[in-house]
C-alpha cells in the first residue's frame, strides 16, 4: 500500500510513504440499532480542507458536525457506543522548517465533539517539540502525532496511534509507531504495540465486541506492504491476520458479533475491494469484486446490527473522481448512494441510535471536561496554533484522496 523512499530536509530525515490511492478512514461498529452514518467531507476540491458530517443511511438530514479552520482536516471519525459522541483526528498544518514538529506537515490530535456539533475536547497529550537527542520515547514529551482514534465497546477506553520518537528504534526511521490505551478519565495511559523496536508502523486500531483484543494493521518497511494483525488489548498474543501479498488495511472494522473482520486489500493486480474474514485469516472473502479499471472502493464499517456495510467509492460523481460515500448489503450486494456531491466524501462509521446516558467516570463519553483529566475544552476550534514543523515523515493517509 506505500512506497518508501527517503530524502534530506534541512538536516533532518525525512520519511515519505506514498500510498498507491491515498485513502483512509472508517471505524469500529457498536452492536445495537442502526443510528446516522459519521463521513468526511473535503470543502475544496484541492482537499486542503475537511470536516465531519452525519446523515442518515437513506442519505437525508446531512448535518456538518465540526468547521475547521482554513488548512485542517477532520478525520477518522469513531461513535461513542451510546451513539452521543464522535471521537476524531484532526491534521492541522505545521509546515517544515518551523518550531514545531510534526508528520506529513501536520500535528495530529484525537478530539471528542458531540453529535450536536459542541462540547469539542482535545485528548492525549502531544507537545511536537522534540529533542534530537532524547535518549526514549517519552509520551507527550517526544510526540509528534496522536492518530486513529477507537472507543472500546463500554465507552470506558480509547484506543489510538501513537507516534514517539525513538533513536532506538532504527529499523523504524527512528519512529515507534504503536498502539496506546487510555481511560476515558485520561488516566491509564500505556503501549499495547511496538513496545520493543521493529520494521513497522501501526495504525487503525478498533476493539473486538467484547474488549478483549484489538484488530490493527502494520506497514512493513521491509516487505513495504501492510497486513492486519490482532493482539490482546494488554499487548499479548500478537496474531497476524492477513498475508502480507494482500496489502490489507485501512482501519479495518469488528463485526458486532466478534466473527469478522472488515477492511481494504490492494493487491499488486491495482484493486481496490472491500474484504473479510475471520478473526483467525479463515473464510478471506473479496465482497466488493471490482477490477483494477472498476470502482476502487475504501474504507468500511459494519451496521450495528450487522445485515449492512456502509464504505466509499472513486470514482464517484464529483470532479477528478471524487469519492461518495455508499451502503450495501453484508455480503456486498446491492450498493447504492447515500452522498453525491461534487466534494471528496469517505471515512463513513455507522453508529448505534443515539441513547442519552450520563457516566461519571467518562469526560469523553458525556462530553464533561475533568480538568485532571486528558480532557480539555476547545472553545474556537478555528483558533487551534497552526505551528510549523522541521521533522516531515510521510505516512499512509487514506480515505483522504490523491494529494
Amino acid at each position: 500500500m506505500f512506497l518508501l523512499k527517503m530524502i534530506l530536509v534541512t538536516g533532518t530525515l525525512t520519511v515519505i510513504m506514498l500510498a498507491s490511492s491515498v485513502t483512509r478512514g472508517a471505524d469500529a461498529t457498536v452492536s445495537g440499532r442502526n443510528g446516522r452514518i459519521v463521513f468526511l467531507r473535503f470543502l475544496d476540491t484541492g482537499k486542503t480542507r475537511a470536516a465531519l458530517f452525519t446523515v442518515n443511511p437513506n442519505g437525508t438530514k446531512v448535518q456538518q458536525v465540526t468547521r475547521p479552520g482554513p488548512g485542517v482536516i477532520d478525520t477518522q471519525p469513531d461513535w461513542s457506543p451510546n451513539g452521543t459522541t464522535i471521537a476524531f483526528e484532526r491534521q492541522t498544518p505545521c509546515p517544515a522548517g518551523g518550531t514545531n514538529d510534526g508528520l506529513n506537515n501536520t500535528c495530529d490530535r484525537i478530539y471528542t465533539v458531540s453529535a450536536n456539533a459542541t462540547k469539542l475536547r482535545t485528548l492525549v497529550p502531544c507537545m511536537f517539540k522534540v529533542d534530537e537527542n532524547s535518549a526514549a520515547s517519552r509520551p507527550g514529551i517526544d510526540c509528534v502525532g496522536v492518530d486513529e482514534p477507537a472507543w472500546s465497546p463500554d465507552g470506558s477506553k480509547l484506543a489510538f496511534q501513537y507516534n514517539l520518537v525513538d533513536p532506538a528504534y532504527t529499523e523504524s526511521e527512528k519512529l515507534d509507531a504503536g498502539i496506546w490505551i487510555i481511560n476515558a478519565d485520561g488516566t491509564g495511559l500505556h503501549q499495547v504495540t511496538q513496545r520493543t523496536p521493529g520494521t513497522g508502523w501501526d495504525f487503525g486500531p478498533q476493539w473486538s465486541p467484547d474488549g478483549t483484543r484489538l484488530v490493527f494493521f502494520r506497514s512493513d518497511f521491509s516487505t513495504q506492504t501492510d497486513a492486519l494483525f490482532t493482539v490482546n488489548a494488554d499487548g499479548g498474543n500478537e496474531t497476524r491476520v492477513t498475508p502480507w501479498t494482500l496489502n490489507a488495511g485501512d482501519s479495518p472494522d469488528w463485526s458486532p458479533d466478534g466473527n469478522w473482520l472488515l477492511f481494504r486489500a490492494q493487491p499488486n493486480d491495482g484493486s481496490s475491494n472491500v474484504y473479510k474474514a475471520h478473526p483467525d485469516g479463515s473464510s478471506l472473502t473479496d465482497l466488493t469484486k471490482q477490477p483494477s479499471n472498476g470502482f476502487h472502493y475504501l474504507s468500511s464499517s459494519f451496521s450495528p446490527d450487522g445485515t449492512k456495510i456502509v464504505t466509499a467509492r472513486t470514482p464517484g460523481t464529483g470532479p477528478g473522481g471524487a469519492a461518495d460515500v455508499y451502503v450495501m448489503k453484508a455480503n456486498g450486494s446491492k450498493p447504492h448512494e447515500v452522498t453525491k456531491t461534487r466534494l471528496w466524501d469517505s471515512g463513513a462509521d455507522w453508529g448505534p441510535l443515539a441513547r442519552h446516558t450520563r457516566s461519571s467516570s467518562s469526560c469523553l463519553a458525556s462530553g464533561d471536561a475533568n480538568p485532571l483529566s486528558a480532557c480539555v475544552s476547545q472553545s474556537a476550534p478555528a483558533r487551534l496554533p497552526l505551528g510549523d514543523s522541521r521533522r516531515t515523515m510521510l505516512k499512509p493517509r487514506s480515505d483522504q484522496g490523491a494529494p
